[in-house]
C-alpha cells in the first residue's frame, strides 16, 4: 500500500518560530533571575505565592477530602499510602541514577536550566518541523509539580515566567540532594502512584531502597508518559484479550495485565543508563533479556473508612467533572483529584448509610437459595415438562469447588472430558469444566481464551433436601471465579465440533502442564490456571436511597459482605427489572397519552406471536376479566400490561424511559429491547440498574420532573475556592397531574396490592408509601422500588448467575421496608402533594364510564371514587351492565319449564367484545374462563327444570349445521326447536309463541309431549324416544379456585422474560 509522505513545512517559517520561542525562554530566565519587574513579567508575578521550602513534604502530601452532606469529612482520599514520603538516602540508587540519565543527565551540573540542551532541541525541533519538547531540567519539573499543578499542562507565557520564577527560587533555597528528592517524591507515575515509592509499592509490592536495575529502569520509564509507560494496565474481565497476559485477576470485575507498550521505554532507560556508564554492558544485557512479567507483583490499596461503592462511584463523577471543566485529560483529573487537596461536598447522609449498612449486615434479611444438585455436587439448571413437572433437561451452571479442584490445589478434567486425536492432539471437550470463548477481528475468530467455569462453596450442615421437588434450600453459598488457564495463543485451535484443540508440538514442549492422575483425569498444575481466591457471597442485593427532588444520592449499598475498593458495584450494573418496569414504560406514557386509571381493559388470553397463550399471569385464576388501569397496577397483572403497551407503542415507551434517565435499553442489534416482553414486562437485554431505577421512580414523585442523581454538590480547591459546582440537572417527563395519579395509583399497589410488604408500621405507619414489585422468571430477580414524600428507592436481590432465590419480590419489598421505615422515623407524616386540576369523579369500575342505577346493582361493588385529570374525567354512562331476567334455580335463561315463580330480574356484565370460553384451551384441553366469567350474561339455557335432554349448540354466530337455525337455539324431545325469544317450532314448522309456564305448553300441545310422571312430577319424553346425541362436542370447563389468599397479598408476580445473552 502507497503512503503518502506529509507535506513538509516552510523551512523558514519554522526557523523563526523556534528562534522566537528560544529568545522568549532565556529572556525569562534571564529577567527572572535579575529581578526584572517590567512588562508582562511583573504582571505574570503580581499574585504570584511565595516559597516555603520548609513546607514541600506538607504540599506533597495535600490529599483531598471527602465531606458528608453536613461538611464533616468521612475521607481522606488515598490516604493510605498512595503517596509516602522517602528521603534521599533511602531511595535506590540504581533508581536515582536511572532518573539522572533519563531526564537530566546534567541536573548536578547545571543552575535551574539546561541551555545546551534547550538550543539542541530547538534545532531538532527546527530540523523536523516539529514541536519543541524534552527541554524542561528535573527543577522544572518540579516547580510545575509543587506550585502550578493547576496550569501545568497549558502552554501560555505567563506560566513559562511562572515555572522560570520557581526553577530560580528552587535552586536559590535548595541543594541538588533536597530537590531530587522532592522530585522523586513528586512526579506522577502511573496507577494512582505519586512518587517512587508509591510506585514501588504499586509494581512490585516493596519500598524504593531495595530495587534491581529492572525495577528501577521500568519506573523511570514511566514518568515521560504515565499512561502508555505504565507496566500494568486495569481491564474490566470482558476486556481481557487472548494476548494479553493476566498478573492479577483475583478482583470481582477487574483483571491487571501487563502493558506491552512499556517495553520500548524501559529498553531506551536502560541505554542511558549505559550511555552514563551507571551499568555495565553486562547488567544491560542481563536487563534486556529479563521477563518483565515475571517480576510484577501488584499491590492492593484497600480503604475501608466509608462505604468503598460510594466512595468510588464518587470520584469516578469527579474525575469526570474536572476531566471536562478543565478541559483537560482523564489522567490529570485524577492527578488533581489525588494531590490538589481539593474538598469534596458529598450527598451521602451517614446516618441514612448507616441504617443501610446495618440492615444488609444481617444475612436472615435475605432470601435463601434453591436448587438442584447432580450426585457431584454440582449446582443445576432443570427443564421440566409442564404437564408432568419431571426434568427432561439439565445443565451444570455451577461447580462444586472440591469437584474442581484436587486436594493439592490441582484443576480437574474428568477422563469423559478429553481424549486424544489421531495427530496426537489433546482434545477438550466444549461445554464441560473449561469454557472456550472466541475473540474476533473483522469477523474472524482471532484467538481462544480458555476460562475455568465458576465454582461455590457451601456449608453442608445448613443445607435442607426438599425431597418434594428434589432440590436443596440454604441461606447462602460462596461463588469463586474461574480465570484463565495458560496455554498459548499459537498453541490452541478449534476442530470441527468447536472442541478445542492443544497442539502435540505443545504437549511435547511441556510435559508437565497436563498430567493424568490414578484415575486416568487429566490434571492442570496451579502454575498454570487461577480461580479467584476471594469468594462472593450469594444472594447478592443492591440499594440506593436518593432525594428525588435534588438528585443526591444519600446512600448506596452495591453488595453484601464485600469490602475494598474498584470492586464491582451491582447498584450500577443493570439488571432484569421484570413488573417493576411498567410503570414507567408502559402506565405512565399510557396515562399522559390520554388514558386513565378508570380506563378498562379486559384480562382474558392473549396470543404471542407464535400463536401461543402469552403472557402468563401470576394468580391462581389465571385471569380476572374486565381490569381498570388502577387495578392492573395494584395486582400487576402481565395481559393488561401487553394489551396497554400495544396502545402505547414500543417507540413511545423508550422515549418516556429515556428521559427518566435510564440509558439502557439496547434498541438495536439482534437480541434488543424493541419488543413486548422487554418493555412491558422487563424481560430487557441487559436492564436497568438499581441508581436509574431509584431515580426514575422518584421522577414520579417530583411531580413529573426527573433529577439526575449526584453523588456530591461542589468541589473547592485547597484555598476553598469553588471549582465546580454540581448543580441539579432536570428533564420534564410529564406533567404534574399524570406523575400524581401514577403516584395515587403505586400508592394503592402498596396499601393493597402486591407491594403490601412495603407498607410502614408502627411509629411512622402514616407515611404513604407509592411501589411496585418486580420479579423475572425462576426467581433470578427480584426487586421493589418505591418513594415516600422524602426519598425514593431501590432493592434488587438475586444472585450473579442463575440460581432461584426462594421467595420473589416478597422479599425486597421486606427489605426495602425494614430500612426505608427507619429512616424516616421522626420525620413529619405528610402526604403525596395533589396538584390543581385533579378532579374526583364516580365510575363504573367495568366499564370506565359514569354509573348507572344498573352499576350499584353490582354485589362486587364496581362503583368507586376516582382520580381525573381535569378533562379526561369520563361523560358517557355505564353500557356494559345489563338487566336480564333469568331462572334462579340455574342462574342462566328460563325456558318454557321453568316455573314463573323461579323467574327472577339480575344484574349482569354484557362484553363490548365478546369472549367465548371455548375457543380459548389450555394446555389439558380445558376452556379459560376469566374470573368475572359469572357476572357475564348467560349464553346458555336453564338446564335445572324440563326434561334434562336440552343441548347447548356451540356460540360460533353462524347457523349450526345440523338444524340451520340461530345459535342458542335448543332441541326439545320430538326434534321441538326452543328459540332465543322462548318460542317453540315444531317439526312440522308451525310457530308457537313463547309460554308462561311450561304448565300451558302441556295443555296446548297434548299430543306432543307426555304428561308429568304421576310420582315424580317430572315430564317423560315420547314413548319410543331416544335424545339425540349433540351434534357438536360440548368442551368442558376447568374448575377454579376463584379467592385470593391472605398470603398472595404482597407476594411476588412471576413475570414472562426472554431468555437472552
Amino acid at each position: 500500500m502507497d503512503h503518502k509522505k506529509p507535506k513538509p513545512k516552510n523551512k523558514k517559517n519554522r526557523f523563526k518560530s523556534a528562534l522566537k520561542i528560544l529568545l522568549v525562554v532565556i529572556l525569562i530566565a534571564g529577567f527572572v533571575a535579575a529581578g526584572a519587574t517590567a512588562g508582562l513579567v511583573a504582571a505574570s508575578l503580581k499574585n504570584i505565592k511565595k516559597v516555603d521550602t520548609s513546607r514541600i513534604n506538607q504540599i506533597l502530601d495535600e490529599n483531598s477530602f471527602i465531606l458528608d452532606q453536613n461538611g464533616q469529612v468521612i475521607e481522606k482520599i488515598q490516604s493510605d499510602g498512595l503517596r509516602t514520603i522517602v528521603d534521599y538516602e533511602d531511595i535506590d540508587e540504581d533508581l536515582k541514577n536511572a532518573f539522572i540519565a533519563t531526564e537530566d543527565r546534567t541536573f548536578f551540573d547545571h543552575h535551574g536550566f539546561n541551555y545546551k540542551r534547550l538550543v539542541g532541541a530547538v534545532l531538532q525541533g527546527i530540523s523536523k518541523g516539529g514541536r519543541i519538547s524534552g527541554t524542561s531540567t528535573i527543577t522544572q519539573q518540579l516547580a510545575r509539580n509543587l506550585y502550578l499543578e493547576e496550569i501545568k499542562s497549558t502552554r501560555t507565557l505567563s506560566r513559562k515566567i511562572k515555572e522560570a520564577y520557581y526553577t530560580v527560587q528552587l535552586e536559590k533555597e535548595l541543594r541538588k540532594e533536597q530537590i531530587f528528592e522532592a522530585y522523586l517524591n513528586t512526579i506522577y507515575l502511573g496507577s494512582g502512584a505519586y512518587g517512587v515509592n508509591a510506585a514501588s509499592q504499586t509494581y512490585f509490592s516493596k519500598n524504593a531502597d531495595d530495587l534491581t536495575i529492572p525495577e528501577a529502569a521500568l519506573i523511570a520509564g514511566i514518568t515521560q508518559n504515565p499512561a502508555t509507560h505504565s507496566p500494568i494496565k486495569v481491564l474490566k474481565k470482558e476486556n481481557v484479550g487472548e494476548n494479553d497476559y493476566i498478573i492479577d485477576s483475583n478482583d470481582e470485575i477487574y483483571s491487571t495485565v501487563f502493558n506491552e507498550s512499556s517495553l520500548d521505554r524501559y529498553k531506551s532507560v536502560l541505554g542511558f543508563m549505559k550511555l552514563e556508564g551507571y551499568i555495565t554492558e553486562e547488567e544491560y544485557q542481563d536487563a534486556v533479556n529479563t521477563d518483565l512479567k515475571t517480576i510484577l507483583n501488584p499491590s492492593k490499596n484497600k480503604n475501608s473508612e466509608i462505604s468503598s461503592y460510594f466512595s468510588d462511584l464518587l470520584k469516578e463523577e469527579v474525575i469526570a467533572a474536572l476531566e471536562e471543566s478543565l478541559n483537560t485529560t482523564r489522567e490529570r483529573a485524577q492527578e488533581i483529584l489525588y494531590t490538589q487537596g481539593l474538598k469534596i461536598y458529598s450527598t451521602l447522609d451517614l446516618d441514612i448509610q448507616k441504617h443501610l449498612e446495618d440492615v444488609y449486615s444481617d444475612p436472615e434479611n435475605f432470601p435463601k437459595l434453591i436448587y438442584p444438585k447432580d450426585r457431584n455436587g454440582n449446582i443445576l439448571v432443570v427443564r421440566k415438562d409442564p404437564e408432568t413437572n419431571k426434568v427432561v433437561s439439565s445443565k451444570i451452571v455451577l461447580y462444586s469447588y472440591d469437584n474442581m479442584v484436587d486436594k493439592s490445589g490441582d484443576l480437574l478434567i474428568p477422563k469423559t472430558d478429553y481424549r486424544y486425536d489421531e495427530n496426537g492432539n489433546l482434545v477438550l471437550l466444549k461445554n464441560k469444566r473449561l469454557n472456550f470463548i472466541s475473540l474476533y477481528e473483522d469477523g474472524k475468530v482471532a484467538g481462544i481464551q480458555v476460562m475455568v467455569r465458576d465454582t461455590y462453596k457451601a456449608d453442608t450442615s445448613r443445607e435442607q433436601y426438599l425431597p418434594q421437588s428434589d432440590e436443596y434450600l440454604i441461606p447462602e453459598i460462596m461463588i469463586y471465579n474461574g480465570q484463565k488457564v495458560a496455554i498459548p495463543p499459537e498453541s490452541k485451535s478449534y476442530d470441527d465440533s468447536k472442541n478445542l484443540l492443544v497442539s502435540k508440538d505443545f504437549l511435547d514442549s511441556n510435559p508437565t502442564f497436563f498430567n493424568t492422575d490414578d484415575s486416568e483425569n487429566l490434571t492442570i498444575d496451579e502454575e498454570n490456571f487461577s480461580i479467584s481466591s476471594k469468594g462472593v457471597v450469594q444472594p447478592q442485593s443492591a440499594s440506593v436511597v436518593v432525594d428525588y427532588s435534588t438528585g443526591s444520592i444519600k446512600a448506596l449499598m452495591g453488595g453484601r459482605n464485600i469490602s475494598g475498593q474498584k470492586i464491582f458495584n451491582r447498584a450500577i450494573n443493570p439488571r432484569q427489572p421484570g413488573s417493576s418496569i411498567k410503570p414507567l414504560a408502559v402506565y405512565t406514557p399510557a396515562i399522559d397519552m390520554g388514558m386513565t386509571p378508570a380506563t378498562v381493559i379486559d384480562d382474558v388470553p392473549h396470543y404471542g406471536a407464535d400463536g401461543s397463550l402469552w403472557p402468563k399471569n401470576w394468580y391462581k385464576e389465571k385471569y380476572w376479566g374486565l381490569s381498570t388501569i388502577r387495578e392492573a397496577i395494584v395486582w400487576s397483572q402481565n395481559v393488561v400490561a401487553v394489551k396497554t403497551e400495544e396502545q402505547v407503542g414500543l417507540a413511545n415507551s423508550v422515549d418516556y424511559l429515556k428521559k427518566m434517565g435510564i440509558t439502557t435499553v439496547r434498541e438495536s442489534g439482534t437480541y434488543n429491547d424493541i419488543n413486548l416482553s422487554a418493555l412491558a414486562l422487563g424481560g430487557m437485554t441487559e436492564g436497568i440498574s438499581p441508581l436509574e431505577m431509584a431515580a426514575a421512580y422518584g421522577s414520579l414523585g417530583n411531580s413529573g420532573i426527573y433529577v439526575k442523581p449526584r453523588t456530591f454538590t461542589k468541589i473547592t480547591d485547597n484555598s476553598g475556592n469553588i471549582i465546580y459546582e454540581n448543580d441539579p440537572w432536570k428533564e420534564f417527563v410529564v406533567d404534574e397531574k399524570t406523575a400524581f395519579l401514577m403516584t395515587d395509583m403505586l400508592h394503592e399497589a402498596v396499601t393493597a396490592g402486591t407491594g403490601a410488604r412495603a407498607k410502614f408500621e408502627s411509629s411512622n405507619s402514616k407515611m404513604p408509601v407509592a411501589g411496585k414489585t418486580g420479579t423475572t422468571t425462576d426467581n433470578y430477580d427480584a426487586w421493589f422500588v418505591g418513594y415516600t414524600p422524602y426519598y425514593s428507592a431501590s432493592v434488587w436481590i438475586g444472585n450473579d448467575l442463575q440460581v432461584e432465590l426462594d421467595s420473589g419480590s416478597r422479599s425486597s419489598a421486606i427489605l426495602w421496608q425494614s430500612f426505608m421505615s427507619k429512616i424516616h422515623e421522626g420525620y413529619p407524616d405528610t402526604s403525596f402533594e395533589k396538584p390543581q386540576g385533579i378532579v374526583t369523579v364516580a365510575v363504573d369500575t367495568k366499564s370506565g364510564k359514569l354509573p348507572t342505577e344498573l352499576s350499584y346493582l353490582d354485589t362486587r361493588n364496581t362503583v368507586r371514587n376516582e382520580y381525573f385529570a381535569e378533562g379526561t374525567e369520563p361523560v358517557e354512562y355505564d353500557d356494559v351492565h345489563v338487566q336480564m331476567t333469568v331462572c334462579a334455580d340455574s342462574g342462566l335463561i328460563p325456558t318454557g319449564y321453568c316455573p314463573i315463580t323461579s323467574l327472577e330480574n339480575r344484574v349482569f356484565v354484557k362484553r363490548a367484545v365478546p369472549y367465548i370460553p371455548s375457543e380459548h384451551l389450555d394446555k389439558d384441553e380445558y376452556a379459560l374462563v376469566p374470573r368475572d366469567w359469572i357476572y357475564e350474561i348467560p349464553q346458555k339455557y336453564c338446564n335445572v327444570h324440563g326434561y334434562g335432554y336440552l343441548y347447548q349448540y356451540n356460540m360460533d354466530n353462524l347457523p349450526d349445521e345440523a338444524i340451520q337455525m340461530p345459535d342458542g337455539t335448543v332441541q326439545l324431545p320430538g326434534n321441538v326447536l326452543l328459540m332465543l325469544d322462548g318460542s317453540f317450532m315444531l317439526p312440522n314448522g308451525q310457530i308457537i309463541p313463547p309460554q308462561p309456564s311450561v304448565n300451558e305448553y302441556i295443555e296446548s300441545n297434548p299430543n306432543l309431549i307426555n304428561s308429568p310422571d304421576p310420582t315424580t312430577g317430572q315430564l317423560l319424553p315420547p314413548q319410543g324416544f331416544t335424545p339425540p346425541e349433540p351434534p357438536v362436542e360440548i368442551v368442558p370447563v376447568a374448575e377454579e379456585d376463584t379467592s385470593v389468599d391472605d398470603e398472595d397479598i404482597g407476594e411476588s408476580e412471576e413475570t414472562e422474560s426472554e431468555e437472552t445473552e
